[in-house]
């Protein structure tokens, strides 16, 4: 019997721990975007949903995926609910497939994210009807960094779920 409330608190700190990570990532992206100043940002949070979904498929929430793309529409400026428009779509579709996902190179897997990255930019130029030549160069450098920055996301968020689901 004790085993079974060990394991029921661990399950809950796993949730936890991807909440916080969510939170962290949409507090981090704030941040940056108002340092950066700039139209569009990294999207971190994006990242560390795809993480989540493509390790844990089963166990990712769609509370925790709601509540950061709420956190980043209050404070991002955006209409309620667009993030968590898209970041629902993106946790389909990684949910959907994990499997060939996981299968790929770090270097394939940086290219998928890169497109998913692209896609939301685009996204969100269209919604704020802001085109322009600068916005574009603007868009490839984000990509850019986006896909460099994955292998980083990835082996963070591996290490940090495999020390709390395995311990020390």
């Amino acid at each position: 019997m004790n085993s079974l409330d060990d394991k029921k608190s661990s399950i809950f700190n796993f949730y936890f721990f991807v909440g916080l990570t969510l939170i962290i990532a949409s507090i981090i992206e704030v941040l940056l975007n108002d340092f950066l100043l700039s139209r569009l940002t990294l999207p971190l949070t994006l990242m560390t949903l795809i993480y989540w979904n493509v390790a844990t498929p089963r166990n990712v929430g769609f509370f925790w995926t709601m509540l950061s793309g709420f956190i980043l529409d209050i404070f991002l400026g955006y209409l309620l609910g667009i993030h968590v428009v898209i970041f629902l779509l993106a946790s389909y579709f990684s949910q959907r497939y994990f499997h060939r996902f996981r299968a790929l190179f770090r270097l394939q897997q940086s290219l998928i994210v890169a497109i998913i990255v692209f896609i939301y930019q685009i996204y969100f130029i269209l919604i704020s009807n802001n085109f322009t030549s600068s916005i574009v160069f603007e868009l490839l450098i984000l990509t850019i960094i986006s896909s460099l920055f994955w292998p980083i996301i990835y082996g963070v968020l591996r290490y940090l779920r495999i020390k709390l689901t395995y311990g020390q």
